[in-house]
């Protein structure tokens, strides 16, 4: 990958990861986040520094961030590779993944969604002279009134269609209404993000 963040071998390895993850991490690693193209606010990062990360009972391996690295921190749990959340401020975490190629297939469908509702919210942008053609030609007779014919995006059901997905693919990452993923589909659905 051209793009990528790659990690520490020694610290990868140290995860006790399966040997897939670790190829992954060390070989393909993650996907390098413009701050612009950033969904959700999340970004990959090697923290090598920083070593693992250990909340009283799991230790993590930082793989990323989501808006701030001071604020909560990406991790790969030790054994497992379940990603979590971690608030260093406080020292919690919660879940989020089963693992991180789930999260970022759960990533690409909030990025379709979120696009996608742009998309059908865009009105059609004319200048004042565009605006005076089209309104002669309208009282000509040239072009007749009409509504476009782009597809309306249905909000409640995509919504609907991508909580059923995540349900099936990783019935984990909503088993809490505090889990990361049931808070993001709930500000989606609430119209906050």
């Amino acid at each position: 990958m051209k793009n990528a963040v790659f990690y520490d071998p020694d610290l990868v390895r140290s995860a006790n990861l399966s040997e897939k993850l670790e190829v992954y991490l060390l070989k393909e690693g993650l996907p390098l986040i413009d701050p612009a193209d950033a969904v959700l606010g999340v970004r990959f990062q090697s923290f090598t520094d920083m070593g693992l990360l250990y909340d009283g009972e799991r230790k993590l391996l930082p793989i990323g961030y989501e808006w701030e690295p001071e604020s909560s921190i990406l991790g790969l749990a030790k054994g497992s590779g379940h990603l979590y959340t971690y608030h260093p401020a406080s020292g919690q975490t919660g879940f989020v993944n089963s693992d991180i190629c789930l999260f970022m297939s759960f990533l690409s469908c909030v990025r379709s969604f979120i696009v996608s509702r742009s998309e059908s919210d865009q009105a059609t942008i004319w200048t004042a002279e565009e605006m005076r053609e089209r309104l002669a030609a309208f009282q000509r007779g040239e072009i007749l009134a009409k509504r476009p014919n782009r597809p309306v995006f249905d909000h409640k059901a995509e919504l609907t269609r991508m909580r059923a997905n995540f349900e099936e693919k990783d019935a984990p990452s909503l088993a809490g209404e505090n889990y990361w993923w049931s808070c993001v589909l709930e500000q989606l659905e609430d119209g906050l993000l």
